[in-house]
């Protein structure tokens, strides 16, 4: 940038911005006069409104600040109808659409004219990204909400068959149904011929807590954090409990690869299908005079899915390297989005891993991850346990503990760090997907594990087949190391996966490192394409499982990139090549 563009910029900007301050008036915008090559030929209103909420006039300062930055990029876009381009971009872009502002910077970078020129205005327009991406999944995500009324609990639910059953819980197939009569019966006649299921409802087996909700709800906290809405009863008087229990607690913010769970409440155990021989203990004594269950327990509304990891992997043994990569790269940003949130989830593995496959065992199914009983959700101290006492509990199966964990010692001041331990279980279960077995764990009575996570060494890992990807097999490698600081985390894992499916191998192979312009021109090629055709394709019901599970992955990654990772992960693939 010259030495007068700078000043110009600079005196463009900073004399909008001090005028702003001075009369604390940011919201009227009026156009004073047409300016040639400028993006925004808006001057601030001199006249001071102080009825201006505070809320509104933080968000006319944040949309000048924007309007700044985009001014500063587009300003250098030359060519005839640069002003009109301009003009047009900067309405949509205020208007929350993004689509003509990537179009614009995305021509710039191809015709290379300098219109980005460091760093920080590219991290600006991967941020811009994240927001576009994640305003479309915030659509999304609404758009699949169900309208359930916690109140009514399960009598706005019909129960199908059993799918599953635990030694905590048992889940039923379920379908949403209307409480009044007249559209109860109307339902009825229209689907008894083609009666479907498409909710999953889990019952929780309650031995210890009260009968009430706030018992139950407090007992069972943990399973409730993917959940999008818990029960809520504001004509009871003890209300402000609820209140502090969401206040402790973490909730996940919906993700595409963490089970959709609709709706927990608590409410009575009914006597349904096989309850007698399935769990006759756990049933109370008022439908079984042996059991030893309370009158009530906690109901998790879900989505329905098809089988779980464990059952595809066993029925699916021609799986393609490919698909075997997507499923590992879902498990890895989901892990990712849990890490961000503060959440460690300490019982992964395959039976906790669920598939939607109803387009057929050719295509890849869409994962996510579910059963959050034994999870770390506390936002006091986040992922980090304090372990004073031996009775402190560590999470899930121990074989399946992350090396970090299972050796921790008791002590005073002692804690465990569960930081990366979701992904050292990631590391264990990769090996499952791509050769069959876990090293770590074995499915078979009576036969030992092939290693054992308090005392293997990393060079006594098994060796993955050839046939895998060279980056694939050194990434899973690095899920499994001793020593967390050596262990990679779980975005810059997931971040080498989306490199690997989506961008050019010469990017990896050649140990070139590629510009900034050029990843952000790739990374606008993906938000664009997902803009474009993503939101149709995945909300549509008829759309082939294999693309929306390939769109919904390149949005999950795009929602959370950043350029400094997106390098981090390719130095750390060129020096795989390159050993």
């Amino acid at each position: 940038m010259s030495l007068r563009l700078a000043s110009n910029v600079f005196y463009r900007n900073g004399t909008a911005l001090l005028r702003c301050r001075r009369t604390n008036n940011v919201g009227l915008l009026v156009r004073t006069r047409a300016v040639p090559r400028s993006v925004h030929t808006q001057a601030l209103n001199p006249a001071v409104n102080n009825r201006s909420p505070p809320s509104s006039v933080w968000q006319n300062r944040w949309n000048l600040a924007r309007r700044a930055f985009v001014d500063n990029l587009l300003n250098r876009v030359t060519n005839s109808l640069s002003a009109d381009l301009r003009r047009h971009t900067a309405r949509q872009l205020m208007f929350g659409n993004s689509r003509p502002f990537f179009a614009l910077v995305g021509m710039s970078l191809a015709s290379g004219n300098g219109m980005l020129t460091n760093d920080n205005q590219l991290e600006g327009v991967c941020w811009e990204i994240r927001e576009a991406v994640g305003r479309m999944h915030k659509n999304l995500t609404v758009a699949e909400r169900l309208k359930l009324n916690s109140s009514l609990g399960l009598k706005q639910f019909e129960l199908g068959s059993v799918v599953a059953k635990g030694n905590n819980a048992v889940v039923y197939e379920a379908r949403k149904i209307e409480v009044d009569k007249e559209h109860k019966d109307l339902i009825s006649k229209q689907e008894s011929s083609t009666k479907t299921y498409p909710l999953a409802i889990k019952m929780m087996f309650n031995y210890d807590a009260e009968s009430n909700a706030m018992s139950i709800l407090r007992a069972m906290s943990r399973e409730t954090v993917p959940s999008r809405c818990i029960q809520h009863n504001t004509s009871r008087p003890d209300q402000q409990w609820l209140i502090g229990y969401e206040q402790n607690l973490i909730i996940l913010p919906p993700h595409p690869n963490i089970v959709t769970m609709h709706l927990c409440f608590a409410d009575y155990v009914p006597e349904l299908i096989d309850s007698h021989s399935l769990y006759p203990q756990a049933l109370p004594t008022r439908i079984n005079p042996e059991g030893y269950g309370r009158n009530m327990s906690l109901f998790l509304v879900m989505k329905k899915y098809d089988m779980s990891l464990k059952q595809y992997l066993s029925k699916t043994q021609s799986l393609k390297i490919r698909d075997r990569i997507l499923l590992l790269a879902q498990l890895l940003e989901a892990v990712t989005h849990m890490s961000n949130q503060n959440v460690a989830h300490r019982d992964l593995k395959t039976d906790n891993v669920l598939l939607d496959v109803s387009e057929g065992n050719d295509v890849c199914p869409a994962l996510a991850i579910t059963d959050f009983g034994c999870c770390l959700a506390d936002k006091d101290n986040g992922l980090h346990l304090p372990y004073k006492t031996a009775d402190t509990d560590r999470g899930g199966n121990i074989a399946l503990m992350a090396p970090e964990v299972v050796t921790a010692r008791p002590g005073t001041f002692g804690y465990i760090n569960y930081s990366k331990a979701d992904v050292w279980a990631v590391g264990a279960m990769a090996y499952e997907i791509f050769s069959g077995s876990n090293p770590f764990y074995s499915y078979e009575r009576g036969k030992p594990p092939l290693l054992r996570n308090t005392t293997y060494e990393e060079e006594n890992l098994p060796t993955l087949d050839d046939e895998i990807p060279l980056i694939i097999r050194s990434l899973i490698h690095s899920l499994l190391r001793r020593s967390t600081s050596e262990r990679l985390d779980a975005s810059l894992a997931a971040t080498v996966c989306q490199i690997y499916l989506w961008a050019p191998s010469s990017w990896y192979t050649k140990y070139v490192m590629p510009t900034s312009n050029e990843i952000l021109q790739w990374m606008l090629c993906l938000t664009t394409k997902v803009l474009c055709e993503g939101g149709t394709i995945m909300s549509s019901v008829n759309t082939k499982q294999k693309t929306y599970t390939e769109y919904q992955l390149i949005t999950t990654f795009l929602h959370r990139a950043k350029l400094y990772e997106i390098k981090n992960a390719l130095s750390w693939m060129q020096l795989v090549h390159s050993e």
